[in-house]
């Protein structure tokens, strides 16, 4: 039995004796019997509206929603004909706000460019150089994905990675391969 349970048995057993019945049988107890004092009688009646007020706030408690579980990322056939190029060359980052933006109403986990990366590096289309960076290969160079070496304003170099609208196409046509691989890890 739960807590909810233990407390609506609670609560009917206190109405049943204040009303002067067994709980148990059902059958009506004496009227000389300790239940049916006035004092004791108050007291059951007290007692019920504590346990209604209790029974309300836990099952208030109860019927707050949660916060829904993050579900896997899935785009379905319509939502993939949404999907927009970006023209011009694009970041990672930005087919990523895409892909998000037309699956934003299934209450799913964010896609993170990461898993782009990771799978092209998994195909040969981008690799990490010498020092840990992403950069493309040269098949990804084929594919329209350019490295170029930046520096930033605390002067440290870095890659920044762009995508060419073919680039970008191939990326939306591998999507599921993309989220499989993600998941499948």
């Amino acid at each position: 039995m739960n807590e909810i349970d233990k407390l609506k048995r609670a609560k009917h057993y206190m109405d049943k004796l204040s009303v002067g019945v067994d709980p148990n049988s059902g059958i009506r107890v004496n009227d000389d019997d300790i239940v049916r004092d006035s004092r004791v009688i108050a007291c059951f009646e007290y007692i019920s509206r504590v346990l209604e007020c209790e029974i309300e706030s836990f099952e208030n408690k109860n019927a707050i929603p949660k916060k829904p579980r993050h579900r896997r990322v899935f785009i379905n056939d319509e939502q993939f004909s949404q999907l927009q190029l970006n023209y011009g060359e694009c970041k990672v980052s930005d087919i990523a706000n895409e892909i998000n933006r037309v699956i934003a109403g299934n209450e799913t986990k964010k896609f993170q460019p990461a898993w782009i990366n990771d799978w092209l590096e998994s195909i040969g289309m981008m690799s990490k150089n010498v020092d840990g960076k992403r950069v493309a290969t040269s098949a990804g160079g084929d594919i329209g994905i350019t490295s170029h070496l930046k520096t930033s304003q605390r002067g440290t170099e870095y890659y920044l990675n762009l995508y060419s609208i073919q680039a970008q196409s191939f990326i939306f046509d591998n999507l599921q391969a993309i989220i499989d691989q993600h998941y499948n890890r």
